[in-house]
């Protein structure tokens, strides 16, 4: 029985090994097929000295560390920063804006029903 499976697995290999292969090929054009959704071009954040004062900024709200906060990317809009961030602790999560300088900052939580999942972070 072990001879048997032996030669059969034998000749799996070698048939699998001997046929010709050719690279896939995809046909696929953007341009030409209307259900494709184009990205728009994505105003975020990646400056570490702006990250660093936001992050504080969120640390001073709510007296806890940034481990135990989740926050999402933070997007340039014409009137300044802004982002999301969970307590991933208690599950409250927040809304953050300021302005280019940081001379105003709004922080203000989002109220949500008992049986909503969050999961938009």
């Amino acid at each position: 029985m072990k001879k048997y499976i032996l030669i059969l697995a034998a000749g799996i290999v070698l048939t699998s090994c001997s046929s010709k292969k050719e690279p896939v090929v995809s046909k696929f054009d953007p341009d030409n097929n209307p259900y494709y959704v184009k990205k728009k071009k994505s105003n975020e954040v990646t400056d570490p000295n702006i990250q660093r004062k936001i992050t504080s900024l969120i640390e001073q709200h709510l007296s806890i560390s940034i481990s135990s906060i989740a926050i999402s990317p933070i997007t340039l809009t014409d009137s300044g920063y802004q982002w999301k961030f969970m307590n991933v602790k208690n599950g409250k999560s927040f809304t953050g804006s300021t302005d280019l300088n940081f001379g105003s900052v709004k922080i203000e939580k989002i109220n949500r029903t008992t049986d909503t999942e969050v999961s938009d972070f």
